[in-house]
C-alpha cells in the first residue's frame, strides 16, 4: 500500500490522514485551533499558515511534503517549517524529532539568523546523546555566524548551550563564566525576554552553588523567582525553590531545604514539567536522608524511580534508585543496597551521564565496605574517583577522595589515606 498516490489536494490530504489517525475534526484542532478552522481547511476554503500547518503534520505524523505534494514552496519557508518543527519537537524534548527537523532546515540554506537558532538546536540534540565535541562545534559556528548585535536573544541561547555543555563536563568555572556572558548580552542589549533571564539566572545559581558561592546561588534564585511570579512560569518558580532549597541544604538548614524542596514539587507537578519534577522528588528524598527521614526518604525515592520508569525516564529512575540504594544502606539492608546501587550504575553508564555514575560508584564503595569486601570496596571508590577527575568536577572529588580517605585509614592503612586526602585537598584548592 506503501505505493498508493495520496490525495490530490491540501484538505483531501489533511481530510485523509486525520481519518487514517482515527481523529475528530476536534481532536486535531486540539487547543490551538478550531474544529472550524479545520473542517475549512478539508474543505479547501482556506489554507492554514506555516505555523497551523505544522501543528498540524505534528498532530497527524506525518511530514510537510505530504502536504504540499508537488506544489512549489521557495526554500525560505521550507526552512521556516521546519525550524517551527524544530522548536516544537524542542519543547516536547523530542530530540530524535528536533535534529531531524533543524537539519532539514540547515539544508536550505537559511538566513544567517534561522541557521544559527538551527544550529543550537541541533547542539542541545547533540547534548541529549553525549555528543559534546559536535555540540561545542555547533555553537561555535553559530556564535561566529551571529554575533551578539545581530541577535542578542539568540546569541545569548548559544552562549547558554556552551555553558549546559560545560556544565555536563564537569568544568564548572567555565560553564559559571559562559552562563555570566549569556546575563551580559542580555543585559547589554536590553534583551526582553523574562524566561531566558530566568532561565540563566536558574542556572547561574546552580553553578555557584556547586562553586559554593552561596550567596550570589541565593540571589541569583530570587532574581528568577522574581521574574517567574511575573511572568506566571510555574516551572520557572519551580526551579527557583528548588535552588533556594538546595543553598539551605548545603547550609545545613534542611528544615528549610525540605520545604522549598516541597513547593518546587508542588509547582513541577501543575506544570507537568516532568523531567524537573523526577529530579526535585530525588533531591527531596536526598535532603530527608540526610536529616535522618529514612521513611520520607524511602518513599519519595521510590516515587521518582517509579514516575521515571512509567515514563520511559531511565536516566532520572536510575538517579533515585541510587538514593533508595543510600537508604538502604542507612537502614542496615546493604544486600539490597548493593543491588539497587549497581542496577542503577549500570543503566547511568548506559545513559552517559558519568556524574551520576560517579555517585553510585561511590555508594557500591560504601556498601562493600559496610559488607568487608575491601577490594570491591576500594575499586569502586577509585572508579568513582577516576571518573570525577576525567569530567574535571573538583567538588565532589573532593568529597569522594575524603570519604574514601576515611575508609582507608578505619582499615589501617594511613599512607594511602594520607595520600587520597591530599587528593581531596588540592581539589578543593583547584576549585
Amino acid at each position: 500500500m506503501s505505493n498508493v498516490t495520496p490525495p490530490a489536494t491540501l484538505g483531501e490530504r489533511v481530510r485523509a490522514a486525520r481519518r487514517g489517525r482515527g481523529l475528530s475534526q476536534a481532536q486535531l484542532a486540539g487547543e490551538e485551533l478550531t474544529k472550524g478552522f479545520i473542517s475549512q481547511v478539508e474543505s479547501g476554503l482556506v489554507r492554514p499558515s506555516l505555523r497551523s500547518l505544522q501543528i498540524m503534520a505534528t498532530r497527524l505524523g506525518k511530514s510537510l511534503d505530504y502536504f504540499l505534494g508537488d506544489q512549489f514552496i521557495s526554500a525560505a519557508k521550507r526552512a521556516t517549517f521546519h525550524m517551527l518543527a524544530a522548536q516544537a519537537a524542542a519543547e516536547r524534548s523530542s530530540w530524535d524529532e528536533v535534529r531531524v527537523a533543524a537539519e532539514a532546515a540547515l539544508a536550505q540554506d537559511p538566513t544567517p539568523r534561522e541557521r544559527a537558532k538551527a544550529l543550537r538546536l541541533v547542539a542541545t540534540a547533540d547534548l541529549s546523546t553525549g555528543s559534546r565535541e559536535a555540540a561545542f562545534d555547533r555553537v561555535q559556528e553559530g556564535l561566529a555566524i551571529l554575533g551578539p548585535a545581530v541577535d542578542p536573544a539568540e546569541y545569548a541561547q548559544l552562549l547558554f548551550v556552551r555553558a549546559m555543555n560545560y556544565s555536563a563536563m564537569g568544568q564548572l568555572v567555565a560553564a559559571t563564566e559562559s552562563y555570566e556572558s549569556a546575563r551580559r548580552t542580555i543585559d547589554e542589549y536590553e534583551v526582553s525576554d523574562p524566561r531566558l533571564r530566568a532561565r540563566i539566572l536558574v542556572a547561574l545559581g546552580t553553578m555557584y552553588r556547586r562553586l559554593h558561592r552561596t550567596t550570589k546561588a541565593m540571589a541569583a534564585y530570587d532574581g528568577a523567582l522574581a521574574l517567574a511570579s511575573r511572568t506566571s512560569e510555574l516551572d520557572l518558580a519551580a526551579r527557583g525553590y528548588m535552588g533556594v532549597a538546595v543553598s539551605l541544604y548545603d547550609s545545613g538548614e534542611l528544615d528549610g531545604a525540605i520545604t522549598n524542596y516541597e513547593r518546587a514539587l508542588e509547582l513541577f507537578e501543575r506544570a507537568s514539567d516532568t523531567s524537573f519534577e523526577l529530579m526535585v522528588t530525588q533531591s527531596l528524598a536526598a535532603v530527608h536522608l540526610e536529616h535522618g527521614d529514612t521513611a520520607a526518604a524511602r518513599d519519595l525515592a521510590k516515587r521518582a524511580m517509579e514516575r521515571g520508569r512509567a515514563v520511559g525516564d531511565e536516566r532520572w529512575a536510575a538517579v533515585a534508585e541510587v538514593v533508595l540504594a543510600r537508604v538502604a544502606l542507612a537502614e542496615g539492608r546493604e544486600e539490597d543496597a548493593l543491588v539497587s546501587a549497581e542496577h542503577a550504575e549500570g543503566v547511568l553508564a548506559s545513559a552517559g551521564d558519568d556524574l551520576q555514575r560517579a555517585d553510585a560508584l561511590r555508594v557500591i564503595g560504601a556498601v562493600h565496605d559496610s559488607l568487608g569486601h575491601v577490594s570491591e570496596s576500594e575499586r569502586s571508590y577509585h572508579g568513582s574517583i577516576a571518573i570525577l577527575e576525567h569530567i574535571g568536577d573538583l567538588a565532589d572529588l573532593s568529597a569522594v577522595a575524603r570519604e574514601f580517605a576515611q575508609k582507608l585509614r578505619a582499615r589501617g592503612k594511613l599512607a594511602e589515606a594520607f595520600e587520597m586526602l591530599e587528593r581531596s585537598q588540592g581539589a578543593s584548592v583547584k576549585r
